[in-house]
């Protein structure tokens, strides 16, 4: 806070770093696509959906609930190995319990430091209830943040004009 003397009296106003945008929540950049696997697809089904979406580890769900997720791009191969059939052997058979998610009112920010830390390309968006809602990629949050990036040079700037032409 600066403190600028207007007349007789000093009035505290802001500084134009303490001045921030609200962040973008994670709803507001989260898609519908792509859908989290179910538990009960068949592993063949998992890897060639993981392996269009070139990723390793996709969310799992039974219904609309989190579950779980699918690690690795060949889980049918893993599957195979322990003398199940891709065809008929269900996703909830090889998932990981553990689950990375973030709540739909978190922050952008919050979001892509999940993502970093985990090394996760796709996050799945959940409510308070762990209903699936949606789904986040790294590459959105990213664009995101460099949106944010440019909206606040431009307001900047513009405050700059502002202060020129008084």
């Amino acid at each position: 806070m600066v403190k600028k003397r207007m007349g007789k009296k000093f009035v505290e106003k802001p500084d134009r770093k303490s001045i921030k945008q609200p962040s973008k929540r994670v709803k507001e950049v989260a898609c519908q696509e792509p859908r989290p696997l179910q538990a009960k697809s068949s592993l063949k089904e998992a890897g060639e959906k993981m392996r269009s979406l070139d990723t390793n580890r996709l969310p799992v769900a039974s219904g609309d609930h989190l579950v779980g997720a699918v690690e690795g791009k060949y889980p049918e191969r893993k599957a195979a190995g322990f003398g199940h059939d891709p065809e008929t052997a269900l996703v909830r058979a090889i998932m990981v319990k553990k689950a990375y998610y973030c709540f739909e009112n978190q922050s952008v920010d919050e979001a892509r430091e999940i993502m970093c830390e985990h090394h996760l390309e796709y996050l799945p968006v959940v409510d308070e209830n762990m209903r699936v809602m949606g789904i986040v990629a790294l590459r959105d949050l990213e664009q995101t943040a460099s949106d944010e990036i440019t909206e606040a040079k431009e307001f900047k700037a513009s405050k700059g004009d502002e202060a020129r032409k008084e």
